[in-house]
């Protein structure tokens, strides 16, 4: 998977203030954007609740608005080139299966945990609505909308292994790589970071 400048410089502008976490903090977290089973996660754990949540929001308004709409466009311009048929009707049902998908997951996740975290930094804060979020965060919070890039992936090829000789197909891959890891990294910062850091803002705060 490739990371261009153009990708870095847009990922750079969800924190609050790219120019102070340094060349340390950004030379990680791309590391862990190839690689997310080796994302060191501890280069999040000095930043405070605010900045995390910022980095968060702006993730899912650049899935929905930027990198899925690209995914979409590279689409079209295999569709044209290969015609409507079973493997390009199969990706273009899928497409449409998974914005829904992904769509559903973000609006679940900005209406009920972004809120309370948004409530909290206002400095409102009711035990029994911690109780209620966060177990169900926990219980229902799943990274299966990750997983299916790499799952249509496999399918496709299965169709048509020529497909890596397509400079479109490669570049769609590519595409879906970089959301998928990208979505893999953002799944990591909720669960084993976001999590301490609304408990220790808690027990700092209230």
């Amino acid at each position: 998977m490739e990371l261009t400048q153009d990708y870095k410089n847009i990922v750079k502008l969800r924190f609050n203030d790219p120019q102070s976490l340094g060349n340390t903090f950004f030379d990680a977290f791309f590391e862990g954007m190839k690689n997310p089973n080796n994302f060191d996660d501890s280069i999040f754990k000095n930043l405070d609740l605010d900045v995390i949540l910022n980095y968060l929001k702006k993730s899912h308004t650049e899935y929905l608005t930027l990198w899925f709409p690209k995914v979409e466009s590279l689409s079209k311009q295999l569709q044209s080139e290969l015609g409507l048929n079973d493997l390009t009707l199969t990706l273009q049902t899928f497409l449409v299966n998974y914005y829904n998908e992904l769509s559903n997951h973000i609006n679940f996740e900005e209406k009920v945990l972004y809120n309370f975290i948004e409530k909290l930094l206002k400095g409102i804060y009711i035990e029994t609505e911690k109780k209620f979020v966060l177990n169900h965060f926990l219980e229902t919070h799943s990274h299966n909308v990750a997983d299916d890039l790499d799952t249509i992936k496999k399918v496709l090829l299965n169709k048509n292994p020529n497909l890596l000789e397509n400079n479109t197909a490669k570049e769609l891959f590519n595409q879906m790589s970089l959301i998928h890891n990208d979505l893999a990294i953002h799944g990591i910062v909720e669960d084993d970071i976001l999590m301490d850091k609304i408990h220790q803002y808690i027990a700092d705060n209230f």
